[in-house]
């Protein structure tokens, strides 16, 4: 029998299932990727989604986002936390995130 795909909340419209794999909602990809052209402005690398989704992903494991957080243009402590741990996931990544 096949087990079921079990998955978590990271926040609002952002799951991570058991393999590792981060699914977004459609809505919050437009929001991620809004995110990443502002926020390309405030550091010295090429920004992308899925940059942001790592940085996301980062602060959740570190207790800053939670299944309750709101991703949208408007949480000014998201932006805050995404630019906080944006050089952790360059310096650990590198400008190629999710190239391959």
């Amino acid at each position: 029998m096949e087990r079921p795909n079990v998955s978590r909340l990271i926040a609002q419209g952002i799951r991570l299932d058991e393999a590792g794999q981060v699914s977004v909602d459609a809505d919050v990809g437009r929001v991620l990727f809004d995110l990443a052209i502002e926020l390309e402005n405030v550091v010295p690398h090429p920004v992308d989604v899925q940059h942001v989704l790592a940085a996301i992903v980062l602060a959740e494991r570190d207790g800053h986002v939670n299944d309750q957080t709101a991703i949208s243009s408007s949480n000014e402590m998201l932006r805050g936390w995404v630019q906080t741990y944006l050089p952790v996931v360059f310096e650990q990544y590198g400008d190629q995130l999710g190239a391959d």
